[in-house]
């Protein structure tokens, strides 16, 4: 009688260590998605992207908007993988543009503040993170009406320090007389510490 209770003892024992395994098993996966990977990524402009950024244009009222939420932060892990951000931008007198090249953008980074990516990394090591032109005038990647739409992308190696940086977009019309910039914006990217999980 003894063998069969000390039987069913260990059964219930087995039982309860594996529901215990597989909740944390749950419980780590939950975690690694909540805290890992990219923060509204983008690798493609595609229609429920460019709607997104329409419905910005009008919610901002502004003529150039990033796609990342309110807080126009982007959160990404050293991983080697290319990360993206959609942006857009619309014609100052609301005309078709035409082309892609009518509108065209220019991106750069916050210069060193002490405690930025520039400062942590180096000027020119923060730039390269990026796999888009800095510090030049771009064409957009597509257009659609008086909108022009275009990715940032970047790419964080393995072993990035983790730091945070300001890009600034700015944009201008080369059909207006005046060759200056017309607009502006600017998001943040955060890179933070790889882990255990991914």
């Amino acid at each position: 009688m003894n063998k069969k209770g000390a039987f069913e003892l260990s059964v219930g024992t087995i039982v309860i260590i594996v529901i215990a395994m597989a909740m944390l098993i749950m419980g780590l996966v939950l975690v690694r998605n909540i805290f890992t990977g990219a923060t509204d990524s983008v690798d493609t402009i595609n229609d429920r992207v460019k709607e997104q950024i329409a419905g910005l244009f009008a919610d901002e009222g502004a003529d150039v908007v990033v796609k990342l939420g309110e807080g126009k932060t982007l959160t990404v892990k050293p991983n080697d993988e290319i990360s993206g951000v959609a942006f857009g931008a619309r014609t100052p007198d609301g005309s078709e543009t035409g082309s892609r090249t009518r509108l065209k953008y220019k991106l750069t980074i916050e210069a060193p503040t002490g405690s930025n990516c520039a400062s942590a990394l180096g000027q020119s090591r923060a730039e390269s993170l990026f796999i888009t032109k800095l510090n030049t005038d771009n064409q957009f990647d597509e257009f659609d009406g008086a909108n022009a739409f275009a990715i940032v992308e970047m790419r964080i190696p393995k072993g990035t320090t983790a730091c945070s940086q300001k890009v600034l977009i700015d944009v201008k019309d080369t059909s207006a007389t005046s060759q200056g910039y017309y607009a502006g914006s600017f998001f943040k990217v955060e890179i933070g510490k790889s882990g255990l999980l991914g």
